[in-house]
């Protein structure tokens, strides 16, 4: 009876101390790497990323808006959210575009929201083009060149 006593302490509790140690540790292991996934999580392009599938259409039954001056006109980018806000468009982020130049301003936008594009190259007399990995999934982004 000792025995079994003695096996159980020196063998079974540290056994389950090690098991239930290992299971937290992936536990938290898999919910810090689904941290990294998250919307605000920063591209190399200067816009956020968006998990595919959460995009939310706004008031006027568009995607919102990320601007970015790609030029070297300081605040552009500014100006330009500041009169799309007017014409009723959501703008979540204004920032500088760090990603590659771009020669002509341009609306990028994901699959999927070519009709929210459209509206808004219309609207501004830009090209369009699909949007990269890089770039937000969910939200539309505005490069101005200049």
């Amino acid at each position: 009876m000792a025995g079994s006593q003695s096996f159980s302490k020196r063998v079974l509790v540290p056994f389950g101390v090690m098991a239930l140690t290992v299971g937290g540790l992936s536990v938290m292991g898999v919910s810090l790497w689904r941290m990294g996934e998250s919307p605000a999580s920063a591209s190399s392009s200067g816009t956020a990323q968006s998990n595919a599938g959460s995009a939310v259409v706004t008031a006027n039954g568009y995607l919102p808006v990320n601007v970015f001056n790609g030029s070297e006109v300081p605040g552009l980018a500014r100006k330009a959210a500041s009169h799309l806000q007017e014409t009723n468009w959501t703008v979540n982020t204004i920032g500088n575009w760090s990603g590659p130049k771009v020669a002509q301003s341009t609306v990028f936008y994901p699959i999927g929201a070519k009709d929210s594009a459209l509206a808004l190259a219309t609207q501004l007399g830009v090209q369009l083009k699909g949007t990269t990995s890089t770039m937000s999934q969910t939200e539309l982004t505005y490069v101005i060149a200049q």
